[in-house]
Protein backbone atom coordinates (compact mmCIF):
# COMPACT_ATOMS: atom_id res chain seq x y z
CA UNK A 1 0.00 0.00 0.00
CA UNK A 2 1.31 3.60 -0.84
CA UNK A 3 1.62 5.73 1.65
CA UNK A 4 1.03 8.82 -0.38
CA UNK A 5 -2.14 10.22 0.82
CA UNK A 6 -4.14 12.85 -0.60
CA UNK A 7 -4.54 15.95 1.70
CA UNK A 8 -6.48 19.17 0.90
CA UNK A 9 -5.99 22.47 3.03
CA UNK A 10 -8.73 24.65 3.45
CA UNK A 11 -7.00 28.65 2.89
CA UNK A 12 -3.50 29.85 2.34
CA UNK A 13 -3.19 31.73 4.99
CA UNK A 14 0.28 31.32 7.04
CA UNK A 15 -1.09 28.09 8.83
CA UNK A 16 -2.54 26.82 5.66
CA UNK A 17 1.33 27.39 3.75
CA UNK A 18 2.88 26.13 6.83
CA UNK A 19 1.37 23.16 6.88
CA UNK A 20 1.50 22.67 3.21
CA UNK A 21 5.14 22.50 3.47
CA UNK A 22 5.62 20.08 5.88
CA UNK A 23 3.20 17.41 4.21
CA UNK A 24 4.13 17.61 0.73
CA UNK A 25 8.15 17.66 2.02
CA UNK A 26 6.77 14.30 3.71
CA UNK A 27 5.65 13.59 0.50
CA UNK A 28 1.44 13.47 0.24
CA UNK A 29 -0.20 15.06 -2.39
CA UNK A 30 -1.36 18.56 -1.10
CA UNK A 31 -3.73 20.19 -2.69
CA UNK A 32 -4.75 23.99 -1.26
CA UNK A 33 -7.70 25.82 -1.91
CA UNK A 34 -7.70 29.58 -1.01
CA UNK A 35 -10.88 31.75 -1.32
CA UNK A 36 -9.00 34.98 -2.24
CA UNK A 37 -6.69 35.49 -5.39
CA UNK A 38 -3.68 36.13 -2.81
CA UNK A 39 -1.19 33.68 -0.09
CA UNK A 40 -1.06 35.02 3.47
CA UNK A 41 -4.49 35.32 4.80
CA UNK A 42 -5.06 38.35 6.58
CA UNK A 43 -1.46 39.53 5.15
CA UNK A 44 -3.05 40.84 2.27
CA UNK A 45 -1.54 43.30 -0.34
CA UNK A 46 -3.60 46.50 -1.66
CA UNK A 47 -1.18 48.38 -4.84
CA UNK A 48 -2.72 51.41 -6.02
CA UNK A 49 -1.24 54.43 -7.62
CA UNK A 50 2.15 53.66 -7.09
CA UNK A 51 1.67 52.58 -3.11
CA UNK A 52 1.90 48.64 -1.49
CA UNK A 53 0.35 48.75 1.42
CA UNK A 54 -0.08 45.76 3.81
CA UNK A 55 -3.39 44.96 4.85
CA UNK A 56 -2.33 42.90 7.61
CA UNK A 57 0.01 41.69 9.64
CA UNK A 58 3.55 44.32 9.66
CA UNK A 59 5.59 43.71 12.88
CA UNK A 60 7.71 41.12 12.45
CA UNK A 61 8.13 39.31 15.61
CA UNK A 62 9.56 35.98 17.20
CA UNK A 63 11.64 35.72 13.95
CA UNK A 64 13.65 32.37 15.42
CA UNK A 65 10.01 30.42 14.37
CA UNK A 66 10.34 31.84 11.09
CA UNK A 67 14.46 31.01 10.99
CA UNK A 68 13.48 27.29 11.97
CA UNK A 69 10.28 27.16 9.95
CA UNK A 70 12.69 27.49 6.84
CA UNK A 71 15.61 26.02 8.26
CA UNK A 72 13.13 22.74 8.24
CA UNK A 73 13.45 22.97 4.86
CA UNK A 74 17.54 23.77 4.28
CA UNK A 75 16.60 27.43 3.17
CA UNK A 76 17.06 30.79 4.90
CA UNK A 77 15.22 33.72 5.54
CA UNK A 78 17.58 35.34 3.27
CA UNK A 79 16.68 33.42 0.49
CA UNK A 80 13.57 34.84 -0.18
CA UNK A 81 13.18 37.93 1.78
CA UNK A 82 15.65 40.70 3.86
CA UNK A 83 15.25 41.56 7.10
CA UNK A 84 16.26 45.03 8.23
CA UNK A 85 16.60 45.78 11.97
CA UNK A 86 14.39 48.83 13.39
CA UNK A 87 15.88 51.15 15.58
CA UNK A 88 13.96 52.75 17.63
CA UNK A 89 11.63 49.57 17.91
CA UNK A 90 8.66 52.49 18.06
CA UNK A 91 7.64 55.42 18.75
CA UNK A 92 4.76 55.95 21.43
CA UNK A 93 2.57 59.17 21.14
CA UNK A 94 0.82 59.70 24.42
CA UNK A 95 -1.73 63.00 25.49
CA UNK A 96 1.60 65.56 26.57
CA UNK A 97 4.70 64.13 24.57
CA UNK A 98 6.55 61.50 22.46
CA UNK A 99 8.91 59.62 22.56
CA UNK A 100 10.73 56.34 21.12
CA UNK A 101 10.91 53.08 22.39
CA UNK A 102 14.63 51.46 21.86
CA UNK A 103 15.07 48.03 21.89
CA UNK A 104 16.05 46.66 25.88
CA UNK A 105 18.67 47.43 27.87
CA UNK A 106 18.77 50.88 26.02
CA UNK A 107 15.03 51.43 27.34
CA UNK A 108 15.83 50.87 30.93
CA UNK A 109 16.71 55.06 30.53
CA UNK A 110 13.19 56.23 30.00
CA UNK A 111 12.15 54.26 32.88
CA UNK A 112 14.82 55.92 34.96
CA UNK A 113 13.23 59.23 33.70
CA UNK A 114 10.12 59.13 34.08
CA UNK A 115 10.33 56.60 37.28
CA UNK A 116 13.13 56.36 38.68
CA UNK A 117 14.09 53.14 39.95
CA UNK A 118 11.25 51.02 38.23
CA UNK A 119 14.39 50.06 35.82
CA UNK A 120 15.11 47.46 37.99
CA UNK A 121 12.23 46.60 38.24
CA UNK A 122 11.97 46.49 34.64
CA UNK A 123 15.28 44.24 34.88
CA UNK A 124 13.32 41.70 37.29
CA UNK A 125 10.60 41.70 34.85
CA UNK A 126 13.04 41.39 31.50
CA UNK A 127 14.70 38.51 33.25
CA UNK A 128 11.49 36.26 33.91
CA UNK A 129 9.90 37.20 30.50
CA UNK A 130 12.78 35.72 28.75
CA UNK A 131 12.83 32.42 30.51
CA UNK A 132 9.15 32.43 29.94
CA UNK A 133 9.77 32.44 26.23
CA UNK A 134 12.51 29.94 26.20
CA UNK A 135 10.41 27.58 28.45
CA UNK A 136 7.02 28.35 26.30
CA UNK A 137 9.06 27.79 22.76
CA UNK A 138 10.79 24.58 24.20
CA UNK A 139 7.74 23.09 25.81
CA UNK A 140 4.53 23.96 24.79
CA UNK A 141 3.96 26.22 22.00
CA UNK A 142 4.50 22.90 19.63
CA UNK A 143 2.59 20.89 21.04
CA UNK A 144 -1.25 20.66 19.92
CA UNK A 145 -2.71 20.84 23.55
CA UNK A 146 -5.51 18.35 22.95
CA UNK A 147 -4.52 15.33 25.28
CA UNK A 148 -3.70 15.52 28.87
CA UNK A 149 -0.06 14.44 27.73
CA UNK A 150 0.47 17.28 26.06
CA UNK A 151 0.03 19.90 28.36
CA UNK A 152 0.73 18.14 31.96
CA UNK A 153 4.75 18.82 31.38
CA UNK A 154 6.82 20.56 33.99
CA UNK A 155 6.09 24.23 31.97
CA UNK A 156 2.73 24.05 32.09
CA UNK A 157 2.18 22.66 35.22
CA UNK A 158 4.55 25.54 37.15
CA UNK A 159 2.66 28.35 35.09
CA UNK A 160 -0.67 26.35 36.10
CA UNK A 161 0.74 27.19 40.11
CA UNK A 162 1.88 30.39 38.67
CA UNK A 163 0.38 33.56 40.36
CA UNK A 164 0.64 35.28 37.05
CA UNK A 165 -2.26 33.00 35.54
CA UNK A 166 -4.85 34.26 37.92
CA UNK A 167 -4.08 38.26 37.98
CA UNK A 168 -3.81 40.30 34.57
CA UNK A 169 -1.59 41.23 32.54
CA UNK A 170 -2.23 45.10 34.06
CA UNK A 171 -1.76 43.90 37.51
CA UNK A 172 1.87 42.26 36.42
CA UNK A 173 3.25 45.39 35.17
CA UNK A 174 1.63 47.10 37.75
CA UNK A 175 4.49 45.83 39.86
CA UNK A 176 6.63 47.35 37.60
CA UNK A 177 5.85 50.93 37.70
CA UNK A 178 2.73 52.71 38.68
CA UNK A 179 3.88 55.40 35.64
CA UNK A 180 0.97 55.04 33.02
CA UNK A 181 2.56 56.05 30.15
CA UNK A 182 5.95 53.15 31.03
CA UNK A 183 2.70 50.36 31.63
CA UNK A 184 1.52 51.12 28.06
CA UNK A 185 4.94 50.29 26.46
CA UNK A 186 5.09 46.94 28.08
CA UNK A 187 1.16 45.99 27.65
CA UNK A 188 0.47 47.58 24.14
CA UNK A 189 1.40 44.05 23.01
CA UNK A 190 -1.67 42.23 24.81
CA UNK A 191 -3.55 43.80 21.85
CA UNK A 192 -2.32 41.34 19.61
CA UNK A 193 -2.63 38.85 21.49
CA UNK A 194 -6.33 39.45 21.08
CA UNK A 195 -7.26 41.25 24.32
CA UNK A 196 -6.11 43.80 26.51
CA UNK A 197 -4.07 43.98 29.46
CA UNK A 198 -7.12 43.35 31.51
CA UNK A 199 -8.49 40.48 30.19
CA UNK A 200 -5.68 38.30 29.76
CA UNK A 201 -3.51 36.43 32.31
CA UNK A 202 0.30 37.82 33.66
CA UNK A 203 1.61 34.65 32.21
CA UNK A 204 1.93 36.59 28.75
CA UNK A 205 4.02 38.87 30.33
CA UNK A 206 6.50 37.09 28.27
CA UNK A 207 5.58 39.26 25.43
CA UNK A 208 7.93 41.73 26.83
CA UNK A 209 10.85 40.01 25.73
CA UNK A 210 9.48 39.30 22.30
CA UNK A 211 8.71 43.09 21.82
CA UNK A 212 11.84 44.44 23.72
CA UNK A 213 13.96 41.87 24.33
CA UNK A 214 14.46 40.29 20.99
CA UNK A 215 13.56 43.82 19.41
CA UNK A 216 11.59 44.29 16.10
CA UNK A 217 12.55 43.44 12.04
CA UNK A 218 10.95 44.59 9.25
CA UNK A 219 11.33 42.27 5.93
CA UNK A 220 12.07 44.16 2.97
CA UNK A 221 8.82 44.40 0.44
CA UNK A 222 6.15 44.04 4.08
CA UNK A 223 4.46 40.66 4.62
CA UNK A 224 3.69 40.33 1.32
CA UNK A 225 6.98 38.80 0.60
CA UNK A 226 6.96 37.00 4.08
CA UNK A 227 3.69 35.42 2.16
CA UNK A 228 5.14 34.97 -1.03
CA UNK A 229 8.11 33.06 0.16
CA UNK A 230 5.67 30.44 2.22
CA UNK A 231 3.89 29.80 -0.91
CA UNK A 232 7.31 29.46 -2.66
CA UNK A 233 8.70 26.95 0.16
CA UNK A 234 5.49 25.05 -0.30
CA UNK A 235 4.90 25.08 -3.75
CA UNK A 236 9.21 23.92 -3.88
CA UNK A 237 7.88 20.87 -1.56
CA UNK A 238 5.59 19.89 -3.98
CA UNK A 239 2.15 21.44 -2.83
CA UNK A 240 -0.35 22.78 -5.28
CA UNK A 241 -1.42 25.78 -4.54
CA UNK A 242 -5.27 27.31 -6.31
CA UNK A 243 -6.65 30.95 -5.81
CA UNK A 244 -10.12 31.90 -5.78
CA UNK A 245 -11.09 28.44 -5.44
CA UNK A 246 -13.86 28.39 -2.50
CA UNK A 247 -14.38 25.11 -0.58
CA UNK A 248 -17.63 24.78 -0.69
CA UNK A 249 -18.68 21.87 1.64
CA UNK A 250 -16.60 19.42 3.41
CA UNK A 251 -17.91 15.66 2.73
CA UNK A 252 -18.23 13.57 5.16
CA UNK A 253 -19.26 9.54 5.86
CA UNK A 254 -20.35 7.52 8.30
CA UNK A 255 -18.46 4.14 8.94
CA UNK A 256 -18.58 1.57 11.44
CA UNK A 257 -20.21 4.38 14.34
CA UNK A 258 -17.89 6.52 13.05
CA UNK A 259 -17.34 9.70 10.75
CA UNK A 260 -14.25 10.46 8.64
CA UNK A 261 -13.76 13.30 5.68
CA UNK A 262 -14.07 11.55 2.03
CA UNK A 263 -13.04 15.22 0.37
CA UNK A 264 -14.43 18.56 0.13
CA UNK A 265 -16.46 20.36 -2.80
CA UNK A 266 -15.05 23.18 -4.78
CA UNK A 267 -16.44 24.84 -8.10
CA UNK A 268 -19.60 22.12 -7.32
CA UNK A 269 -16.89 19.45 -8.01
CA UNK A 270 -15.80 16.65 -5.34
CA UNK A 271 -12.64 16.33 -4.73
CA UNK A 272 -11.37 13.06 -2.62
CA UNK A 273 -9.07 13.17 0.39
CA UNK A 274 -7.79 11.11 2.91
CA UNK A 275 -7.14 13.77 5.59
CA UNK A 276 -8.82 17.76 5.40
CA UNK A 277 -7.16 20.73 7.18
CA UNK A 278 -8.76 23.70 7.53
CA UNK A 279 -6.94 27.01 7.90
CA UNK A 280 -10.27 29.24 7.75
CA UNK A 281 -12.26 31.15 10.66
CA UNK A 282 -13.51 27.93 12.90
CA UNK A 283 -16.95 29.03 12.91
CA UNK A 284 -17.55 29.32 9.63
CA UNK A 285 -15.88 25.73 8.84
CA UNK A 286 -18.22 24.50 11.41
CA UNK A 287 -21.70 26.04 10.42
CA UNK A 288 -21.37 26.11 6.67
CA UNK A 289 -19.04 23.75 5.12
CA UNK A 290 -19.97 20.55 7.41
CA UNK A 291 -23.30 18.50 8.24
CA UNK A 292 -24.67 19.97 11.47
CA UNK A 293 -24.27 16.14 13.07
CA UNK A 294 -20.54 16.70 12.29
CA UNK A 295 -20.11 19.76 14.22
CA UNK A 296 -18.39 20.32 17.62
CA UNK A 297 -19.30 23.23 19.08
CA UNK A 298 -22.92 25.07 19.00
CA UNK A 299 -24.13 28.51 18.63
CA UNK A 300 -23.98 29.06 22.37
CA UNK A 301 -20.54 28.09 22.30
CA UNK A 302 -19.55 30.75 19.99
CA UNK A 303 -21.84 33.14 21.81
CA UNK A 304 -20.13 32.79 24.33
CA UNK A 305 -16.09 33.31 23.37
CA UNK A 306 -14.41 36.52 24.07
CA UNK A 307 -13.44 37.22 20.50
CA UNK A 308 -10.46 39.80 19.86
CA UNK A 309 -11.58 43.16 18.24
CA UNK A 310 -12.47 43.87 15.09
CA UNK A 311 -10.50 46.98 13.70
CA UNK A 312 -11.01 49.61 11.14
CA UNK A 313 -7.67 50.21 8.86
CA UNK A 314 -7.39 52.85 6.95
CA UNK A 315 -4.46 53.24 4.16
CA UNK A 316 -3.12 56.83 3.13
CA UNK A 317 -0.98 57.87 0.24
CA UNK A 318 0.69 61.22 0.92
CA UNK A 319 2.87 63.35 -2.03
CA UNK A 320 4.88 63.94 0.75
CA UNK A 321 7.29 63.11 3.28
CA UNK A 322 6.23 63.63 7.00
CA UNK A 323 8.50 64.60 9.91
CA UNK A 324 8.59 62.85 13.43
CA UNK A 325 7.11 60.15 12.68
CA UNK A 326 9.12 55.97 13.09
CA UNK A 327 8.78 53.09 11.25
CA UNK A 328 6.17 51.99 14.07
CA UNK A 329 4.09 54.64 15.86
CA UNK A 330 1.35 54.18 18.60
CA UNK A 331 -1.02 57.13 19.84
CA UNK A 332 -1.99 56.42 23.03
CA UNK A 333 -3.08 60.08 23.31
CA UNK A 334 -6.68 59.14 24.59
CA UNK A 335 -8.15 57.53 27.49
CA UNK A 336 -6.40 53.87 27.43
CA UNK A 337 -8.65 51.85 29.77
CA UNK A 338 -11.82 53.94 28.41
CA UNK A 339 -10.84 52.32 25.19
CA UNK A 340 -10.23 48.59 26.22
CA UNK A 341 -13.93 49.08 28.26
CA UNK A 342 -15.38 50.10 25.59
CA UNK A 343 -14.38 47.45 23.09
CA UNK A 344 -14.53 44.19 25.55
CA UNK A 345 -17.12 45.17 28.39
CA UNK A 346 -19.39 47.66 26.29
CA UNK A 347 -19.34 46.73 22.48
CA UNK A 348 -19.38 50.31 22.09
CA UNK A 349 -17.72 52.69 19.56
CA UNK A 350 -15.18 54.74 20.81
CA UNK A 351 -15.20 57.92 18.40
CA UNK A 352 -11.26 58.45 19.67
CA UNK A 353 -9.68 55.24 19.69
CA UNK A 354 -6.34 54.31 20.21
CA UNK A 355 -4.38 53.30 17.07
CA UNK A 356 -1.35 52.08 15.38
CA UNK A 357 0.18 53.90 12.75
CA UNK A 358 2.86 51.94 10.19
CA UNK A 359 5.14 53.87 8.23
CA UNK A 360 6.97 51.35 5.86
CA UNK A 361 8.41 53.91 3.54
CA UNK A 362 10.64 55.06 6.33
CA UNK A 363 12.68 51.90 5.80
CA UNK A 364 11.07 50.50 2.24
CA UNK A 365 11.72 52.89 -0.57
CA UNK A 366 9.55 50.36 -2.97
CA UNK A 367 6.08 50.66 -0.99
CA UNK A 368 5.40 54.15 -2.03
CA UNK A 369 6.97 56.95 -4.91
CA UNK A 370 9.79 58.41 -4.50
CA UNK A 371 9.56 61.31 -1.69
CA UNK A 372 6.13 59.93 -0.42
CA UNK A 373 4.65 58.09 2.44
CA UNK A 374 3.15 55.15 3.08
CA UNK A 375 0.60 55.29 6.20
CA UNK A 376 -1.23 52.13 7.39
CA UNK A 377 -3.18 52.42 10.55
CA UNK A 378 -5.25 50.21 12.53
CA UNK A 379 -7.50 51.00 15.34
CA UNK A 380 -8.99 48.70 17.25
CA UNK A 381 -12.81 48.53 17.10
CA UNK A 382 -15.21 45.59 18.92
CA UNK A 383 -16.28 42.89 17.19
CA UNK A 384 -19.44 42.25 15.78
CA UNK A 385 -20.47 46.45 15.52
CA UNK A 386 -20.70 47.70 12.17
CA UNK A 387 -20.20 51.15 11.77
CA UNK A 388 -22.15 53.83 10.06
CA UNK A 389 -20.64 55.85 7.18
CA UNK A 390 -21.05 58.78 9.51
CA UNK A 391 -18.96 56.87 12.47
CA UNK A 392 -15.94 55.53 10.13
CA UNK A 393 -15.59 58.99 8.39
CA UNK A 394 -15.75 61.04 11.77
CA UNK A 395 -13.06 58.74 13.04
CA UNK A 396 -10.61 58.22 9.74
CA UNK A 397 -11.25 62.16 10.51
CA UNK A 398 -10.33 62.35 13.78
CA UNK A 399 -7.30 60.10 13.30
CA UNK A 400 -5.58 61.89 10.30
CA UNK A 401 -6.37 65.48 12.62
CA UNK A 402 -4.35 63.77 15.17
CA UNK A 403 -1.37 62.65 13.50
CA UNK A 404 -0.90 66.57 11.80
CA UNK A 405 -1.56 68.18 15.68
CA UNK A 406 0.82 65.60 17.19
CA UNK A 407 3.66 65.80 14.56
CA UNK A 408 3.13 69.25 13.19
CA UNK A 409 2.30 69.39 10.21
CA UNK A 410 -0.77 68.95 7.73
CA UNK A 411 -1.20 66.89 4.87
CA UNK A 412 -4.64 66.40 4.31
CA UNK A 413 -4.28 68.24 0.64
CA UNK A 414 -1.21 65.95 0.18
CA UNK A 415 -3.29 63.04 0.41
CA UNK A 416 -2.95 60.98 -2.95
CA UNK A 417 -5.49 57.94 -2.48
CA UNK A 418 -7.09 56.52 0.75
CA UNK A 419 -8.64 53.32 1.46
CA UNK A 420 -10.70 52.44 4.24
CA UNK A 421 -12.06 48.98 5.65
CA UNK A 422 -14.12 47.83 8.37
CA UNK A 423 -15.43 45.44 9.83
CA UNK A 424 -17.36 44.12 6.73
CA UNK A 425 -13.95 43.50 5.05
CA UNK A 426 -12.79 41.13 8.01
CA UNK A 427 -16.47 39.26 7.18
CA UNK A 428 -16.44 39.51 3.34
CA UNK A 429 -12.97 38.64 2.53
CA UNK A 430 -11.80 35.85 5.75
CA UNK A 431 -15.73 34.81 6.93
CA UNK A 432 -14.49 36.19 10.21
CA UNK A 433 -17.25 35.85 13.03
CA UNK A 434 -18.44 38.91 13.78
CA UNK A 435 -15.63 40.78 12.11
CA UNK A 436 -12.64 39.72 14.67
CA UNK A 437 -9.32 40.95 13.19
CA UNK A 438 -6.97 38.15 15.24
CA UNK A 439 -9.75 35.17 16.31
CA UNK A 440 -10.00 34.38 20.09
CA UNK A 441 -8.59 36.12 22.72
CA UNK A 442 -6.28 34.86 25.24
CA UNK A 443 -7.83 35.15 28.05
CA UNK A 444 -7.67 32.77 31.12
CA UNK A 445 -10.22 30.66 29.89
CA UNK A 446 -9.37 30.26 26.37
CA UNK A 447 -5.79 29.58 26.47
CA UNK A 448 -3.60 26.00 25.80
CA UNK A 449 -6.61 22.90 26.04
CA UNK A 450 -9.26 26.10 26.62
CA UNK A 451 -8.77 26.42 22.70
CA UNK A 452 -11.00 25.39 20.26
CA UNK A 453 -9.84 21.16 19.09
CA UNK A 454 -7.03 21.58 16.54
CA UNK A 455 -8.26 17.92 15.24
CA UNK A 456 -12.18 17.53 15.34
CA UNK A 457 -13.38 15.17 18.16
CA UNK A 458 -16.20 14.34 15.51
CA UNK A 459 -15.24 13.53 12.23
CA UNK A 460 -11.99 11.28 12.52
CA UNK A 461 -9.38 13.13 10.15
CA UNK A 462 -10.65 16.42 9.85
CA UNK A 463 -7.66 18.91 11.51
CA UNK A 464 -7.80 22.93 11.98
CA UNK A 465 -5.09 25.05 12.17
CA UNK A 466 -4.83 28.83 12.75
CA UNK A 467 -5.38 31.65 15.36
CA UNK A 468 -8.60 29.82 16.78
CA UNK A 469 -6.25 27.18 18.04
CA UNK A 470 -3.30 26.69 19.40
CA UNK A 471 -0.91 28.08 19.92
CA UNK A 472 -3.50 30.69 19.41
CA UNK A 473 -3.26 34.62 17.35
CA UNK A 474 -0.45 36.10 15.72
CA UNK A 475 1.99 35.11 12.20
CA UNK A 476 4.39 33.01 14.24
CA UNK A 477 2.05 31.34 16.48
CA UNK A 478 0.02 30.40 13.52
CA UNK A 479 3.08 29.09 11.49
CA UNK A 480 3.83 26.85 14.41
CA UNK A 481 0.13 25.41 14.14
CA UNK A 482 0.90 24.58 11.16
CA UNK A 483 4.10 22.64 11.75
CA UNK A 484 1.95 20.84 14.55
CA UNK A 485 -1.15 19.88 12.93
CA UNK A 486 1.13 18.38 10.00
CA UNK A 487 3.05 16.33 12.71
CA UNK A 488 -0.71 15.23 13.84
CA UNK A 489 -1.77 14.43 10.19
CA UNK A 490 0.92 12.31 9.57
CA UNK A 491 0.40 10.32 13.09
CA UNK A 492 -2.94 9.50 11.99
CA UNK A 493 -2.17 8.46 7.93
CA UNK A 494 0.81 6.18 9.66
CA UNK A 495 -2.09 4.58 12.03
CA UNK A 496 -4.39 3.71 9.06
CA UNK A 497 -1.52 2.32 6.59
Amino acid sequence: MSSKKRIVIIGAGFGGLSAAAYLSQAGHDVLVFEKTNQPGGRARVLKTKGYTFDMGPSWYLMPDVFEEFFADFNSKTSDFYQLKKLQPNYKVFNAGESFDVPKYPESRKIFAAKDPGSEVRLDEFMIEAKLAYQKVRADILGRPMQKTHHFLNKTALAFLGSANMYRSYHKRVEKVTKNAELQKILEFMSVFMGGSPFNIPAIYSLLGHIDLGIGVQYPMGGFGAVAKAFEAQARKNGARIFYNRPVQAIKTKNTKNKTKVIGVQVDNKFVAADVVIANADYRFVETKLLPKAARQYDENYWQERTLSPSALLLFVGVKKRLRGLQHHNLFFDTDWQNHFDDIFKHSGVNSKPLFYLCVPSRTDPSVAPKGHENLFVLAPMPAGKKLTQNQQQAIVNDIITRIETKTGQRFKDDIVCQEVRGSEYFVETFNAYKGNAFGLSHTLLQSGPLRPNMQSKKVKNLFYTGQYTNPGTGVPMVVLSGKVVASQATDLLKKQL
